[in-house]
């Protein structure tokens, strides 16, 4: 290396390496160096290292005391001997670092120790992380809790730990560390900042299954089930994170919250492969075998050496004082290191001569109070930042963790564009708001005293309201569950100061598609609320409506949003199988678009009585669906609105569907069927169910081949749209047609698939047939064992404790060959 190369290296060391620098050369081993600068030895290996690189002096070994070392001191013996306290030759240097090295192994026991999954490095190894400080021995004391020297460091003795601490001791931060770095995969289980905003267990479990790739079933065991599937075979770390605003004062689950309960048990199996990391302020006592840790404050050192970072002058004596005032408290740490930093230019004795804090203050009070200084201060120096901060607490940074830059802005409206940008620094720079790639968030301590001072501000509906038009306008088009959620988070912001009416409007408020209905003018696009049935989110969208259904004004829209709502929880109910309350819904929808005169009335009215027609052929009760879809073809017949052919041929075709289990002739059916294909509209809609029923008719009719083509376009529609139930039923059409060929191989596929899909989605009326019709299949291969199983199973679904369909029953039992009275 040249001295001009070299000068240059020296001159672009960072002050807090210089520093390590200076000690290392005058034969200060790491220990020395790490207590003069409070820091941590690990933190001294890892400038040392950065040092090295930046004299171009590439370690040579996997270990931090590598022979480069000595030659780092040879350049600076060469190029600048007065910074060495004396000569050292190489054999000296490496006989000390073997025995630092030496000594540093008989040390306690590293976080480094134990070998992690998936062979990864542990988080003690990785880039070293300014922000993440003094929580060497937490990984060290989380490594023995978890595995407790079990020796083969692959899978944990303990299935779930819990860290427990006061608000801003790091919690979070620790438990993601330390699963970011054992686990390739992560999945975070955010509970909510209040007790108000706690989300469904079945609603998180959803999204994490999708997200490992798997598809929830409609019933919370079975898609417990899967994940405890997914969690015997992969290696996952699981997050449940901020728990406590699910328990009550004993420590346990409110009873609307008890199915946590559930899931955790399934998480603390000892058959998994996972581990599970919940953190929370209070300590979870519901009897389950969780390993408590609570997580120490941060020392004066872990301190010490983040301010030196942050470039604020080292005083011991005030940084200890400060320190303990705070109770070592991490939150406490950044915020003051950014006060001290913007308010007294680094000068530690200029803040404490104005700030001294009052002896003896517990943890949470000192936080508190240094919180809502930072407020109060924000509030004189900046009034747009302070109120930028308090709006901030609007949104929920739940379901959707982040907030974009757009959603900052759009609560500045009254700021000057051009300062929209300066704004969010100060937020920034001192700390008050999480960032990260364009990413912002609010720490929950934070977000605690914003949401308070907003929900008592003139701003509050103001914020809520532009924080809402911004997740709609954000969604452009739903093609994702992420999209959905996204879109929907309008929802909760109209819900959070009562507006009913609009969080409404957010339900059925319609968005682009990914897929279209050829020339059908809404089939590019579909409401909200079916989107979330689309993807299965039925819990969800159940819980939602019924919070608002009872407040929507009847006279809003002039009833249209009434009529929707219950109209979609008729979807929805009929969706998990319960028939009577889908009918019940579909009726006050009916009820409404009667009375009320708005546009669109006949088209609710007409999808009403429709989907009551639909809700009794699933029971098979054919007399009553006959009567609905009568109504349907006699209404639309005499009313003028557009696509009204769109309801008579669906009618006419499910009319058909049911006249095919009378004893209509062949004949017959195939002249209706061959009329409505004469009809030029059903290209139009004969996509959807539409081809599946098609193809259940030819089934009926014997015409094998016609029905194969009529399943092979349904199954084409239905990947085209990635509406899995039409694959389901398909599938299960299919697996018919391959029965009555004998191609039993062919045919134990398809049901196979169909069940498969089908179980997942929870689609119970589907899937009981879906199990008939296998057991109609092995009935016919001689598998009586099997068929009897089948049959059971349909039986089941089938009977008044779930979708309660007697007349499906009875089909069942004349298939088995049983008199009605037998089970």
């Amino acid at each position: 290396m040249t001295k001009q190369r070299f000068e240059t290296a020296l001159q672009q060391l960072t002050p807090r390496r210089r520093e390590v620098l200076d000690l290392f050369l005058v034969g200060k081993n790491d220990q020395e160096i790490a207590q003069s600068l409070y820091i941590t030895e690990n933190t001294v290996r890892q400038h040392i290292r950065n040092i090295l690189k930046n004299f171009n002096l590439k370690n040579d070994l996997d270990d931090d005391h590598s022979s480069q070392r000595s030659n780092l001191i040879a350049l600076f013996a060469q190029y600048q001997p007065e910074l060495l306290q004396k000569p050292v030759t190489e054999a000296e240097n490496q006989s000390s670092e073997s025995i630092l090295l030496s000594n540093n192994s008989d040390n306690k026991q590293d976080a480094c120790t134990t070998e992690v999954i998936d062979n990864k490095q542990d988080a003690c190894t990785t880039e070293h992380d300014p922000n993440f400080v003094g929580r060497e021995d937490a990984i060290a004391r989380l490594n023995h809790l978890i595995y407790k020297n079990s020796g083969t460091g692959i899978l944990p003795v303990t299935r779930i730990c819990q860290i427990v601490a006061t608000g801003g001791q790091g919690k979070t931060t620790l438990a993601k560390k330390y699963l970011e770095n054992n686990f390739k995969t992560v999945l975070e289980f955010k509970i909510a900042g209040e007790t108000k905003d706690i989300a469904s267990v079945e609603s998180l479990l959803e999204e994490k299954l999708r997200q490992l790739g798997e598809e929830p079933g409609r019933e919370f065991m079975v898609s417990l089930d899967r994940l405890k599937q997914q969690l015997q075979n992969r290696h996952i770390g699981v997050l449940i994170d901020n728990l406590e605003p699910a328990l009550d004062k004993n420590g346990q689950f409110f009873p609307e919250h008890r199915r946590y309960l559930e899931l955790l048990r399934v998480l603390s199996d000892s058959s998994l492969q996972s581990l599970t990391l919940i953190t929370s302020r209070e300590r979870l006592c519901e009897g389950l075998d969780i390993t408590l840790y609570s997580l120490p404050s941060l020392t004066v050192s872990a301190w010490g050496e983040f301010w030196q970072y942050q470039g604020i002058n080292n005083h011991i004596s005030l940084l200890t004082e400060i320190h303990k005032a705070y109770g070592g408290n991490a939150l406490a740490m950044k915020v003051l290191s950014n006060l001290i930093n913007n308010d007294y230019q680094g000068d530690i004795v200029a803040y404490w001569q104005d700030n001294k804090t009052e002896d003896n203050l517990i943890v949470e009070t000192a936080v508190a109070n240094l919180i809502k200084e930072q407020f109060e201060r924000l509030k004189t120096i900046n009034l747009d930042a302070y109120n930028l901060l308090c709006r901030l607490g609007c949104y929920r940074y739940q379901d959707v963790p982040t907030v974009p830059e757009a959603g900052l802005i759009c609560l500045l409206w009254d700021v000057a564009q051009n300062q929209h940008k300066r704004i969010i620094r100060v937020l920034k720079e001192r700390a008050l708001v999480e960032f990260n790639n364009g990413d912002y968030w609010l720490h929950p301590v934070i977000r605690e005293v914003a949401i308070d001072r907003l929900r008592n501000s003139d701003d509050w509906v103001k914020a809520n309201t532009q924080a809402a038009e911004f997740w709609t306008d954000s969604v452009k088009t739903v093609e994702t569950v992420k999209d959905a959620l996204t879109a929907f988070e309008a929802y909760y912001h109209y819900l959070s100061i009562n507006d009913y009416n609009k969080a409404s409007n957010v339900i059925i408020k319609r968005k682009t598609k990914k897929w279209q209905v050829t020339d059908v003018k809404l089939g590019r696009t579909e409401k909200l609320g079916i989107s979330f049935l689309r993807f299965g989110l039925l819990d969800r969208l159940i819980i939602s409506i019924n919070r608002i259904i009872d407040h929507v004004d009847k006279q809003y829209n002039q009833g249209y949003n009434l009529a929707i709502l219950n109209n979609l929880l008729g979807n929805c109910y009929l969706a998990i199988g319960q028939i009577q309350k889908s009918i019940k819904y579909h009726e006050y929808s009916k009820e409404i678009s009667i009375k009320s005169e708005f546009s669109g009335s006949k088209h609710i009215e007409l999808t009403s009585y429709f989907n009551i027609g639909i809700c009794y052929m699933e029971i098979i009760e054919i007399e009553q669906a006959i009567q609905y879809f009568g109504k349907v073809i006699s209404i639309a017949k005499n009313i003028k609105i557009s696509n009204k052919y769109r309801y008579i041929v669906r009618s006419e075709l499910y009319l058909i569907f049911l006249k095919s289990f009378s004893e209509s002739s062949e004949q017959e059916l195939f002249s209706l069927i061959n009329k409505i294909f004469q009809k030029s509209y059903i290209m139009q809609i004969s996509q959807s169910y539409n081809w599946f029923f098609f193809g259940k008719i030819y089934v009926h009719l014997k015409d094998i081949k016609q029905s194969f083509i009529m399943y092979n376009n349904a199954m084409t529609f239905a990947k085209q749209a990635d509406y899995p139930q039409i694959k389901g039923k398909t599938l299960t059409g299919l697996a018919e047609l391959y029965r009555i060929q004998n191609d039993y191989k062919a045919a134990l596929k398809h049901h196979q698939e169909s069940i498969e899909i089908l179980d997942k989605i929870g689609a119970k009326c589907d899937l009981a047939e879906a199990y008939f019709q296998q057991a109609l299949t092995y009935q016919q291969m001689g598998e009586q064992a099997n068929s009897q199983e089948y049959f059971n199973k349909a039986i089941y679904l089938w009977s008044p404790q779930q979708i309660d369909a007697p007349k499906q029953i009875e089909r069942v039992k004349k298939a088995m060959n049983l008199s009605s009275d037998q089970t």
